[in-house]
């Protein structure tokens, strides 16, 4: 590999979103998490690069990717693979899961075939898995790709065991805080100072606290809290809505993927007329986050020891409202650091992969890292101790 390439890749539960470096420049990308088998044959209808197909090689099964596949999954589909992804500790151990590492990581190789990679799990899933995980990417990877209505090309790529770094989720937004674009410290207090980062994801919200690199078990735990819940709330409260609004009283269910352009607009289209639901949308908001922050808020010991509170993720835009209102000024929104929040992780991933593959231990930093002692005098003798003694206490009473 002539010219190193950092790849962060964070797949979540509702998107995978993935930072590289190359040649000095970073790339964001953004694909939605999902991957179901071929059963329509050929997709020709537009050259739109989100339409991605996946196999092996000519011949074996095709798998659609991302935003296509949302298209053309049932709902079933949809269901099933949403429930395994959520209540899944080992949700890496799916084909769907290599499938969209290795599309997702292909699609930003930038022409390297060795990338240096860092990867992250949930909380409470990293310190049982991590090594799980890195068994399961590390190796050569040799698969094809189609996008829109481009031909299939091959992409192959190796993960070696010195390049491939896993961390937790939220630890990723430390580092894209704390380090340059480099991947060099930046901010040290933050690994002075104790500090919780409050990851907020569609399907869970994970909390972890660390001094340093180290966490802290006591205060670290995922939540069920998350935008999913902002979402069954809704659909219920839309279906009593348009029951209302209908005069047979049938309403409408309103599946979970559906809802997000509801969050965006505040609107429904119903039997041919618009609806303003914007209260609606607000009072779910508002009441799942109020859960959330009372659960943070008593888990963290009302947050008396900690220096800053780190709110990242897709869900932390609409619940910042009520972090700010409870932990005032030591709310720090990832947001802030130049990146949408949702691709915190990500960027920290990637910084990560940077300041991991270019570290080299010094003496300085070793001793640095090792010097707790303190440099005392020993006395040769009893004489010499009690001269001491008597030289301090004299000291003592000198006015």
């Amino acid at each position: 590999m002539s010219v190193p390439v950092y790849i962060g890749n964070d797949q979540g539960y509702y998107g995978t979103k993935v930072v590289t470096r190359a040649n000095g420049k970073f790339y964001k990308m953004f694909i939605r998490n999902m991957v179901v088998p071929n059963r329509v044959g050929e997709i020709t209808y537009n050259n739109d690069p989100h339409n991605i197909m996946y196999r092996e090689r000519e011949g074996d099964r095709e798998w659609f990717c991302g935003k296509l596949a949302i298209e053309q999954a049932g709902d079933d589909e949809l269901f099933d693979s949403h429930k395994r992804r959520l209540f899944s500790p080992t949700w890496f151990r799916e084909q769907e899961y290599l499938i969209m590492f290795r599309v997702s990581t292909g699609l930003m190789l930038q022409g390297s075939t060795e990338p240096v990679v860092s990867v992250a799990l949930p909380t409470d899933s990293y310190i049982d898995y991590k090594d799980e995980l890195k068994r399961r990417l590390i190796g050569k990877h040799s698969f094809e790709v189609k996008q829109g209505n481009l031909p299939w090309r091959r992409i192959e790529f190796e993960i070696k065991r010195e390049n491939l770094f896993v961390i937790s989720q939220p630890m990723a937004t430390l580092f894209h805080i704390a380090l340059d674009r480099d991947g060099k410290l930046l901010n040290e207090d933050l690994f002075i100072q104790k500090v919780s980062i409050n990851d907020l994801g569609f399907g869970t919200s994970d909390i972890e606290t660390l001094h340093g690199e180290t966490i802290i078990k006591r205060q670290s735990f995922t939540s069920r809290h998350a935008m999913l819940n902002v979402y069954e709330l809704l659909a219920k409260r839309l279906l009593d809505f348009t029951r209302q609004a209908d005069p047979d009283s049938n309403g409408k269910e309103y599946p979970i993927w559906s809802l997000p352009r509801v969050v965006r607009s505040g609107e429904i289209s119903f039997k041919g007329k618009v609806h303003d639901v914007s209260a609606i949308v607000q009072e779910c908001i508002k009441e799942v986050g109020e859960a959330l922050v009372n659960e943070v808020w008593n888990r963290l010991d009302y947050g008396d020891d900690i220096t800053y509170i780190i709110l990242t993720g897709g869900a932390s835009i609409p619940f910042k409202a009520f972090y700010r209102e409870r932990f005032g000024d030591k709310l720090i929104f990832a947001e802030d650091y130049g990146i949408e929040a949702q691709f915190a992780n990500g960027f920290g991933l990637c910084k990560f992969a940077q300041s991991k593959a270019r570290a080299v231990p010094t003496k300085d930093m070793l001793e640095a890292a090792a010097t707790i002692h303190q440099e005392f005098h020993v006395p040769d003798s009893f004489a010499e101790a009690a001269a001491v003694t008597e030289k301090k206490g004299s000291k003592s009473v000198k006015k």
